[in-house]
């Protein structure tokens, strides 16, 4: 459970605190690395979050937030169905873009998946693949799908967005920026096919 914090203190912290998840993962990073950071005791910071747990649960669940606001805002109301599925899914690859480090702590935490005991509502990601397959639903002929298909077509979708956004430095290194800034618009239009593919009738 945090406590009550100033606002440019709090956020520092959250970032620095990203940062250290994305790079060594939630076992990895340390409360003492996190506040020496931050010319903090370790003292100072668990003053704060009273856990290593409590501090990365909030990381999270700003990067779940982020990305549920791009689920709400990505669309245009009145437009049909298909077309605000679409707008969603490109809106939230428009998010991953502006905010790759979101992308290496998720990739963290789903892959290294080191916290298998952690309580499922520290899992905020739920609400926000719930919130698509949500949206899915409301084209034609897709309530029908079972939920394990629709749930495996989104997660197709959200791991194809995190996956490349996480490459870009990678490609950025042995490609160069101009390159990849190419090999982000074609990714755009091949992610677009990919959801053509998922929302046509069947």
């Amino acid at each position: 459970m945090s406590r009550e914090v100033p606002e440019a203190t709090r956020e520092q912290l959250l970032v620095v605190a990203a940062e250290e998840f994305a790079a060594r993962g939630f076992y990895g990073a340390s409360i003492a690395q996190i506040a020496g950071r931050l010319n903090l005791s370790k003292q100072a910071l668990l003053y704060h979050f009273k856990r290593k747990e409590d501090l990365y649960a909030e990381v999270f669940k700003r990067i779940s937030q982020r990305l549920l606001a791009a689920v709400k805002s990505s669309t245009s109301p009145g437009a049909p169905a298909a077309r605000q599925f679409e707008d969603m899914i490109l809106g939230i690859y428009r998010v991953a873009l502006a905010n790759p480090l979101d992308t290496t702590v998720l990739m963290r935490e789903l892959l290294d998946n080191q916290r298998r005991n952690a309580p499922p509502e520290e899992w905020h990601l739920k609400n926000f693949l719930d919130a698509i397959v949500a949206r899915l639903d409301l084209i034609e002929g897709k309530a029908d799908m079972p939920f394990s298909k629709k749930l495996a077509a989104v997660y197709t979708l959200i791991s194809s967005i995190e996956y490349f956004v996480a490459s870009g430095a990678v490609i950025e290194r042995f490609y160069g920026a101009d390159e990849l800034a190419k090999v982000q618009a074609a990714y755009r239009d091949e992610l677009r096919g990919q959801i053509s593919r998922l929302i046509s009738p069947a």
